[in-house]
């Protein structure tokens, strides 16, 4: 649902939308060179002639003219061919350019989405930690009742719990920091809030590292409108280099004039006009040196964005692994811990345990289950790292997807 209210409000994919808008304009703007132009003209004038009528009254000369003009470009040596061209290029490049702007509007919306919910796991950690101390304060409490306990405990366990709801409190404004930080993401004002029943899911990576990467360097967006970007910087090159060829065009007209309405004096003319390029003051060449220079730097930028989208993939492979490998430890260390806190706080009971004792077993279980929550998190961001790389979900990658795009 998040992904889906940023696909609409986004203001990154608003400013991708529009820039294609305007590309799209280009390419219609593009195609009217191939038509003619055709114009149309009227005139009405009135002036004094310096006479005289019979009856001593000045003469005035009126006059009403129109006309309509038309011209058509025959030959331009294939310059509104280029520039159509270039624009339908450009407009190539921008629809990559957009899907771009998708994929990374909804990697930041999962990855806000994730922290959000995380942050939410945090806190109910830290509140559960606020519980156990109040309840070792009211046990520690008792035993100095009862004569069996320290005041230097009972001092200390109102420490812990003092830095137990500092640390909630902390938690708390994280997460709502963290709903923000999403509403930003989504393209809203107001704080947003993931569901109650929302969780950091995990599953097994089914994939080989190598499988992905080929699949990534095929169709990433970045990389496909790096490639597009090079084929609309090509075509500016023709473009620029049809000034060197000459152009022919033809041109037509009829024109009306007349003292009186409707114009009863027509004529009409038919004309070719050319010219031949022979020296501009060197802006051809610079022209077409300038439109050469951008091609290669599209290719670099090309160059970049695959070494980018390797190195990319690497790092969400790595972090997905190190979080799954990582995840089994931090759980395993959960139960230990929570065991650890179960004997330490019979044995603090009993006599046998202090308070130092059971304050490291609270804190070691706390840390243990942020770890847990930080595992789980680092596996979304890593999955949602390597669906934008991808230009698509993890769940439409058929087996055999590598495959494919090798041989393409």
């Amino acid at each position: 649902e998040a992904v889906e209210v940023a696909r609409l409000e986004s203001p990154l994919l608003r400013e991708a939308t529009a820039s294609l808008r305007s590309s799209e304009a280009g390419a219609t703007g593009a195609l009217g060179g191939f038509l003619p132009n055709i114009s149309f003209g009227y005139g009405y004038s009135e002036a004094s002639t310096g006479r005289l009528d019979a009856t001593g009254q000045g003469i005035t000369a009126r006059a009403y003219t129109s006309r309509l003009r038309g011209s058509l470009t025959l030959f331009d040596g294939f310059r509104t061919l280029n520039e159509l061209r270039t624009a339908r290029a450009e407009v190539s490049a921008e629809e990559a350019t957009l899907e771009e702007r998708r994929f990374d509007a909804v990697l930041s919306v999962k990855t806000a989405f994730f922290n959000a919910v995380a942050a939410r796991e945090r806190a109910a950690v830290e509140a559960a930690r606020v519980e156990r101390q109040e309840e070792q304060l009211a046990f520690t409490r008792a035993l100095l009742d009862l004569g069996r306990g320290t005041r230097s405990d009972t001092l200390r366990a109102r420490v812990d719990l003092n830095d137990a709801r500092l640390a909630l409190l902390t938690a708390r404004n994280d997460a709502r920091s963290a709903e923000f930080a999403l509403a930003e993401a989504m393209g809203l004002e107001e704080r947003v809030a993931p569901s109650p029943e929302a969780r950091l899911e995990v599953d097994t990576l089914q994939w080989e590292r190598e499988e992905l990467m080929a699949i990534a360097v095929g169709r990433a967006p970045t990389v496909v409108s790096a490639e597009r970007s090079v084929a609309a910087a090509t075509a500016g090159v023709a473009s620029a280099r049809s000034s060197y060829w000459p152009s022919l065009s033809l041109n037509g007209g009829w024109d009306w004039r007349n003292e009186e309405f409707p114009p009863a004096n027509r004529s009409w003319s038919v004309s070719f006009s050319g010219t031949v390029p022979i020296f501009n003051g060197l802006q051809r060449e610079t022209g077409v040196d300038r439109a050469q220079s951008q091609v290669e730097a599209a290719r670099a930028r090309r160059q970049s964005a695959e070494l980018a989208v390797r190195t990319q993939v690497q790092g969400a492979y790595d972090l997905i692994r190190t979080a799954l490998a990582g995840l089994a430890l931090a759980e395993e260390s959960v139960e230990a811990a929570a065991e650890d806190l179960r004997v330490s706080q019979q044995r603090f009971r009993l006599g046998v345990a202090t308070s130092l004792d059971l304050r490291s077993a609270q804190i070691a279980l706390a840390q243990a289950q942020v770890d847990v929550i930080r595992r789980r998190f680092d596996h979304e961001v890593g999955i949602a790292q390597l669906e934008r790389l991808l230009g698509m979900s993890l769940e439409q990658l058929e087996p055999g997807s590598a495959g494919a795009e090798e041989e393409r």
